[in-house]
């Protein structure tokens, strides 16, 4: 075999994994747009100048902004699955399977669409695909209540209705991205595990001094001064 060929193959992805790459690279463009402006807003225009390329560019891997949004959406629903599914397993309580799928759905989501949660108007989409979008939606939100009902089982979690108390927790989550800036003082590792461990507490029927998150109080006082 020749050497030099062994290392370009090793060091270039193939035509298939660059593609793939673009694509991903155009929905976290999207996402940050659809996050940032609201979907019925943004045009596939805005998304191409966002990635320095041409609208026509953007056809050969999404072909309009339905399926664009689409993309979006089924992006967020696989980060937020593969974060229960992984959380599931590393933990043992209903409230802390709950507070770690929280704070890694808050990491991927910002690691790999560059926004800590995807917000889309409720008629973004349309027709069969809009249905199959609620229907994972719902899947994940169930999969959320029954965490609930097992802290409920291990003393976890207070006795509080499940579909309400997930309502809240997301709530909190989803609202991160009208105010989290990438280029803030506040990393995504502090966002993630700040916010994950606040918005359970209020499932959480240990006393607050238990908290597990500790605050870096200097950042609080520096904002004080700069008002």
């Amino acid at each position: 075999m020749n050497l030099e060929l062994a290392v370009w193959n090793d060091a270039i992805p193939d035509p298939a994994a660059q593609q793939e790459i673009k694509r991903k690279a155009i929905i976290r463009a999207a996402a940050q747009a659809f996050s940032r402006q609201g979907s019925h807003s943004v045009t596939l225009e805005n998304v191409a100048e966002r990635l320095g390329v041409s609208k026509a560019a953007l056809y050969r891997y999404i072909p309009n902004k339905h399926a664009l949004i689409l993309a979006c959406q089924d992006e967020a629903l696989e980060i937020a699955a593969q974060a229960m599914e992984r959380a599931s397993a590393e933990q043992s309580t209903g409230l802390a399977k709950i507070r770690r799928s929280l704070q890694l759905y808050l990491l991927d989501t910002m690691e790999q669409l560059g926004v800590p949660a995807l917000i889309l108007e409720d008629n973004a989409l349309r027709g069969d695909d809009a249905l199959r979008i609620l229907q994972k939606r719902d899947i994940y939100e169930k999969q959320m209540r029954a965490l609930v009902i097992e802290g409920h089982a291990d003393g976890s979690i207070l006795p509080v209705e499940p579909k309400m108390a997930v309502f809240m927790v997301l709530g909190a989550i989803h609202w991160v991205a009208k105010w989290y800036r990438p280029d803030g003082s506040w990393s995504p590792e502090m966002v993630a595990d700040t916010i994950a461990a606040l918005a359970t507490r209020a499932l959480d029927p240990t006393p607050a001094a238990t908290l597990a998150v500790s605050f870096p109080l200097d950042h609080a006082k520096e904002d004080l001064h700069a008002i």
